[in-house]
Formats: structure tokens, sequence, C-alpha cells
């Protein structure tokens, strides 16, 4: 989010961040509005003046605006439980947004649809300047609540170093899961990564092999698709990632057991926790992982608070790597995101190289 964005949401929800001093500045509790409520607002003024400025031919101010309000209704879609209308209107004008900032953007991206079973997963698909039609393309996997939009900029980082890249949602996210009904199975991610790579060998403008770069459970799901696929591609990047799906799902946390388990009710498409905890448990890759031979980068903080850290222990002691390192970065933020910057300019040195030197 934009910083002046943040405050104001901040503020008119839970507190002052604008003050000088020892402590914040509490909102009264009578005076907190609701959060959803007030993102969206914003969001839809940021919307408005955005059309304005393109309007006018302001564009570099319009994409900019345009930007701000996704990233409005991306925090006002976290509040919003369930595939609800209000969700999915709040998500239609989050893409719509952020789709109008890449037209306007000075950036070579553009929207693509992928076929995937009957159906096409929606992605972004930038292409460096000059980039040589040898060089091979980074695929971004969103996790369990961040899709595409959210996480493009940490993918970009290997765009501003000549590298091309797909970020895209597939089965089980963003809009392949709100507007498509494109579920989640126990192992059909990784035909959709196949689906991405047999993309990416048909474009005689890039080359015909991929690094994988999942995030939170994008990282479980990059790994799954590299023991499969291993052959296929050049290099994996695991960022606060597992390699069991129950290390998150069944994971306590915020004082509850099993936090994450009845959000995957959706995205297996069933009714009932107990199927639920059997699809979970069976996304179990350990046995698989000698199976990765390809250069492999773990990010992960000491203490993760949402799966903990054995299972990227395990991802990076258990594959058959011979060029592998295992980056932990100090405190208990999920994916290092308190450190965003470094850790996605590390990811992008380190794979980067390996990409380009294919």
């Amino acid at each position: 989010m934009d910083i002046e964005d943040f405050l104001e949401l901040t503020k008119r929800t839970e507190c002052d961040c604008t003050c000088v001093g020892t402590t914040y500045e509490l909102t009264p509790e009578s005076q907190r509005e609701d959060f959803v409520d007030v993102a969206t607002e914003i969001g839809d003024r940021r919307l408005k003046y955005a059309k304005q400025m393109e309007s006018e031919d302001n564009l570099v101010t319009a994409a900019n605006f345009y930007l701000r309000a996704s990233a409005c209704y991306r925090v006002a879609d976290y509040g919003l439980p369930g595939i609800t209308d209000e969700k999915l209107t709040v998500y239609k004008k989050l893409v719509s947004s952020f789709q109008n900032y890449l037209r306007l953007g000075p950036d070579n991206v553009s929207v693509i649809n992928i076929p995937f079973e009957d159906k096409t997963m929606e992605g972004y698909y930038g292409i460096p300047d000059n980039c040589k039609p040898d060089t091979p393309v980074l695929v971004f996997i969103p996790g369990a609540t961040g899709f595409k939009e959210e996480n493009y900029f940490i993918a970009h980082y290997f765009y501003d170093r000549g590298i091309p890249f797909i970020i895209f949602d597939g089965p089980g996210q963003g809009t392949s899961l709100y507007f498509k009904q494109m579920y989640l199975g126990v192992d059909n991610y990784v035909s959709a990564v196949k689906n991405v790579i047999d993309f990416v060998r048909a474009d005689d403008r890039v080359g015909d092999k991929v690094a994988l770069h999942g995030i939170s459970y994008g990282g479980f799901l990059a790994t799954q698709a590299a023991c499969a696929l291993n052959d296929d591609i050049c290099g994996v990047i695991s960022r606060g990632g597992t390699d069991k799906t129950d290390t998150l799902t069944k994971h306590p946390w915020a004082g509850q057991e099993n936090f994450y388990l009845s959000g995957f009710l959706r995205k297996f498409n069933v009714d009932d926790l107990e199927t639920c905890s059997k699809m979970s448990s069976a996304q179990d890759i350990t046995d698989d992982l000698h199976k990765i031979t390809v250069p492999l980068l773990i990010i992960h903080s000491h203490e993760d608070p949402i799966l903990g850290v054995e299972g990227a222990k395990r991802i990076y002691n258990l594959c058959s790597s011979t060029d592998k390192y295992y980056a932990e970065f100090p405190g208990n933020t999920h994916c290092v995101n308190d450190q965003n910057d470094t850790a996605s300019a590390l990811a992008a040195d380190w794979m980067g190289k390996r990409m380009l030197n294919r």
C-alpha cells in the first residue's frame, strides 16, 4: 500500500500512526470504522482519481493511482471470508485496477491466459527489452491467500535483472478460483505448472527452461512441481515454504489449532473438515525430495509463526541438489516479509545468475 493510504486506513480503524513520541494514539473504539468498508472506500477514491488523471493524459499519475486502488482492494479482500458477492465485487476491482496499472506502466508486461484442463489460468508475462531468446523464464507461484497481484513485485525483481517472468493464478488461487471455479487437487498443480512450461516453450522470444519460485504455500507447490518436473526446470526457490501441507493447515496460530485448515475447504471444493484434512495430509512430498537435482534456494525466517521451519529444513536436507543455499533470516515474520526487499533481491541475484549462466 501507499503510505498515505495506509495511514488513513489505520487511523480510521485502529490507531494514529502519524503521532510523534513513545506510543501510538489508539482510535477510540466508538470511532473505529469497519476495516473492509474503509479500505474499499479509499480504493474507490483512488480509482476515480486514476480515471480522471488518465482522461487528462497524466498517465504516470494515473498508473500510480490505479496501483494504489488495487492495493486498497487487496487488503479489503483479506477481511472478507468466504466467496461472497461482496468479495467478488471487491476482487474484480482489484484485478481491473491492477491491469490498468500494467496497461499504463513502463514495463513490457502483458496479461496472458494459459490453458489448463478445459479452462484458462490468468497470468502476467513480463519480457525485458533486449532479452536474449535463450533466456530462461522465472515462473512465480503465489500461496494460499496472496495471489498474483500481491506477489507481482517480487517476481519483478527478476525482470529488473533482464530475466522474463510469469506469475499466474493456478487452481485454488485468485481469479482461477473465484471466477473460473478451478479447484486444487492433491497433485493437479503439477499439471498446471507443466502447462506454463509448455506455454513458455511455444514462445520463441525466450528459452525453453524455467526456474520455479514459490512463496508461502506456493513454496510447497513449487517444490511439489520440482519433484515431478526436475528435468524441465533449471532451479527452484522456496520462500517461507514446506514439504507437507499439514505444516500449514494444522499449525496453531493466533491461539487457534488448525488455523488455516478451514480456508482450504473452498480450495479443495469440499464441504467437511475431515475430507479437507485427508486431502491436506495427502499433499506430502517428503519422500520425493531426492528427485530434485537443480539449484535450490531456501529463504526462511528463523522462526516462522505460520508453518514453522521443519519443512524448509527437510527440503534443503533431502533434495539431491549439489548447488543449494539455505538463507535464514532473523526474526519470526512469515516469508521474511519484514525484510522483503533484502529477501527478494537475494532470490533474484542468486537464482538469476544461475539462470543467465546456463
